[in-house]
């Protein structure tokens, strides 16, 4: 009834604004905006960008990088995920899943909000749904401001979306984005804005599908004294799979004065992931001997549709950053999967059976922000602010089985309800302050969590709270003109998600089982870091050394139940120290030729009590590049790739992975362009995860995605600023 409601306040405000302007404007043009509005504005859109016409252009603040993409060649078609891996410190494997700087516990923002819809098991495949042309800059904050919720140990990532322009005249501009890959790969986006005295309005709307060929494999060794006692398990999975999305925003901004401004924002995002597919396996002893093996023919489904909205109010007192704000949102997501499969033995003593499998859940999320800005003199001022976020899940599984398919029986084991409740109050302050040459930023947040979880099926319940106080910290010193100083240290929580905490044991297939733990604590992270940066024209270089110390962290930790039988669970991290160093190097060479590269050199030290052999420790590197060269006004061209090295993990380790990708365009008019681009042109998009335990010993490996390539038509109308055309490197998750 609550999100009811703020949706249908939501939209109220969309269409009042709207009206307002078309019934209520004066005949004049209201006042232009004051010109320290003027100055903020511009500061943002053009005064921070160091570097023009270059991937990444590199703004360096207080507590954060950000690096603008609206030049970036693997946005025009291609997803978030796949702009992602092109920014220093982030890493994205081929499932979509992210982390920074080696912690995948990251926070992703829209515009300086969380979404309901980057929580969770299917925040990697959001990622791959939201199209990479949305978005303006993504900014990397690895120590966050106390202004930030202090979720994820490994720092936050927003995605600033892209604004009409704001003008005292009347403008109005739009891009329309075709892409077409054959073989089911084609999108296609349509974004658009108008200004028009204090009303502005902007949309999006895009869709993109996929379909191909995935191919997972896995081995199983389980060690036995003799070779009749071995096991060998292999496991190879070949599925037709299809990946489709569509996504729908819209927002509206009205200036009531000079000094008000009322904003409404509805978004809604729909994405489905499925495929039909054969899995084989078999189990042999050491000597070779068949002891069963069968073939599974099945479908497989996996949907996630939502609604997002925003009421926003602002209003500017006297002075530079002198200001209130109240933020009032809500998110609604559900998500759907099914699996319907029949398994038809060949060898061994396993009778065929049918079974259909499947759940859902529901997130709803609302909340409330306020922050008032008061400066105190020169680069220097204080922000106070609150923050209430609710958030209420569901989750039901359910599962039949039967001899076939028109013999179906409900399966009390595959059948559970889960419920998750949590509300946070949060109060924060930061202080900014120069001393000399020196620009200090000090925060403190202090928050009360109160949540409970309800196992339905299996009547269990229990509730916590906790008090926790999170300090911020960060600095920066100039050096000289070209050269700079920046640091920081910031105390950070990640929160168990709330399947984690869910004790009941749910199917994954008929060798892996998984459960969650409602005794897990929170992970508690204290991070640090200096930086050296300089900026010379259109070069810029940056060093960064970072140290994060970790406890409690959740991992999966994987048990042999016997009979072939693997469960998965979730226990908290003994401890884990991540020591490192990050390059970027960012410039141009002679002939139109430019570069980016970054890289990151990283420590991993982890240690799980309680499972052997978890005293781990391990060095990995990864590096991303990017070259473009335009020999003439009219044509451009681009190579970019990434590198990931082998990451250590809780009882294993990934091996090294990486992708490269081509793109051409041509301009051939201007509002017109074509684009040419070719993807995984090495045909190295496979990703192997390999895990050591006393019992068993797996190597899985998974292939995505084969060589492809691209055209696209990238049309820019109506009277406003230009975009730059940008290319689709689409190197994310394929269907399936």
């Amino acid at each position: 009834m609550i999100l009811r409601t703020l949706l249908a306040t939501t939209a109220i405000s969309l269409f009042a604004v709207t009206a307002a302007a078309a019934q209520d404007r004066p005949a004049d043009p209201p006042p232009a905006p004051t010109p320290a509005a003027e100055e903020e504005e511009e500061g943002t859109q053009v005064d921070e960008v160091v570097v023009r016409g270059v991937r990444p252009d590199i703004l360096s603040q207080a507590d954060r990088m950000s690096y603008s993409v609206t030049n970036d060649l693997q946005a025009q078609s291609g997803s978030v995920a796949d702009v992602l891996r092109n920014v220093p410190g982030v890493e994205v494997d081929l499932q979509g899943n992210v982390s920074l700087r080696g912690d995948g516990n990251v926070t992703i923002l829209i515009d300086g909000r969380p979404s309901a819809m980057f929580t969770g098991g299917s925040r990697a495949d959001a990622l791959q749904a939201m199209p990479g042309g949305t978005l303006e800059r993504v900014e990397v904050i690895t120590n966050p401001s106390a202004a930030f919720s202090p979720e994820g140990s490994g720092g936050i990532i927003n995605l600033v979306t892209k604004k009409t322009p704001q003008s005292a005249q009347a403008t109005q501009s739009g891009t329309l984005r075709l892409g077409y890959g054959g073989d089911g790969r084609y999108n296609a986006s349509l974004s658009g804005g108008r200004r028009d005295g204090p009303l502005t309005v902007a949309g999006d709307l895009g869709f993109r599908n996929q379909e191909g060929e995935n191919v997972s494999e896995r081995d199983r060794f389980r060690p036995g004294p003799m070779p009749a006692d071995q096991r060998i398990e292999r496991n190879r999975n070949v599925n037709d799979g299809r990946f489709r999305s569509t996504n729908a925003r819209l927002s509206a901004d009205y200036d009531l004065n000079d000094r008000d401004r009322i904003s409404g924002e509805l978004g809604w995002r729909e994405f489905s992931v499925g495929g039909d597919g054969v899995e084989t396996f078999s189990r042999t002893d050491g000597n070779g001997l068949v002891l069963d093996s069968y073939a599974r023919d099945g479908s497989t489904s996996f949907g996630n549709d939502g609604f997002n909205g925003r009421t926003t109010w602002r209003r500017k007192f006297d002075g530079d950053l002198h200001e209130l704000v109240v933020d009032l949102e809500f998110s609604q997501f559900e998500n759907e999967r099914l699996t319907e499969a029949f398994t038809d033995y060949t060898a061994g003593p396993g009778a065929d059976f049918a079974e259909r499998i499947g759940g859902g859940s529901t997130s709803d999320e609302w909340g409330v922000k306020a922050d008032y800005t008061r400066p105190l003199g020169e680069r220097s001022n204080v922000k106070v602010g609150y923050e209430l976020d609710v958030e209420e899940d569901i989750f039901d599984n359910f599962g039949f089985r039967g001899p076939d398919f028109s013999s179906l029986a409900p399966v009390a084991n595959l059948t559970s309800e889960f419920r998750y409740d949590e509300t946070i109050h949060a109060a924060y302050v930061t202080h900014d302050r120069p001393f000399g040459d020196l620009d200090v930023q000090f925060g403190l947040r202090l928050e009360q969590v109160e949540f409970t979880i309800d196992q339905v099926t299996q009547n269990v319940q229990a509730s916590r709270d906790y008090f926790r106080a999170y300090p911020t910290l960060n600095f920066g010193y100039q050096l000289t003109d070209s050269q700079r100083l920046r640091g920081g240290y910031s105390r950070r929580i990640s929160r168990p998600q709330p399947q984690d905490l869910n004790p009941f044991t749910t199917y994954v297939d008929v060798q892996n089982l998984r459960r969650g733990n409602p005794d897990l604590d929170p992970e508690i992270t204290d991070s640090f870091e200096l930086g050296w940066q300089m900026r010379q024209g259109r070069t810029f270089y940056s060093a960064t050394l970072f140290y994060r110390d970790s406890s409690g962290g959740v991992t999966d930790v994987v048990q042999d139940l016997g009979n072939g039988v693997v469960l998965t669970t979730r226990e908290n991290l003994g401890e884990a120290q991540r020591t490192g160093v990050e390059f970027i190097a960012n410039g141009q060479l002679p002939a139109g030729i430019s570069y980016n590269v970054s890289g990151t050199l990283l420590k991993n030290d982890i240690f799980v009590p309680g499972v052997a052999g978890s005293d781990r420790s391990g060095t990995t590197a990864s590096v991303r590049a990017s070259l473009n060269w335009q020999p003439t006004e009219v044509d451009f061209f681009q190579v970019n790739g990434f590198y990931n090295g082998e990451q250590l993990q809780a009882q294993g380790y990934r091996e090294p992975f990486g992708i490269l990708n081509l793109g051409y365009r041509r301009k051939l008019t201007d509002d017109l362009s074509l684009t040419l681009t070719g993807v995984n042109v090495l045909d190295s998009a496979e990703q192997k995860v390999v895990i050591d335990t006393a019992d068993f010993s797996d190597r899985v490996t998974n292939r995505f995605q084969e060589p492809a390539f691209f055209v696209g038509l990238t049309w820019n109308f109506g009277g406003g600023p230009r975009r730059p055309e940008q290319f689709d490197f689409n190197t994310g998750q394929g269907p399936g």
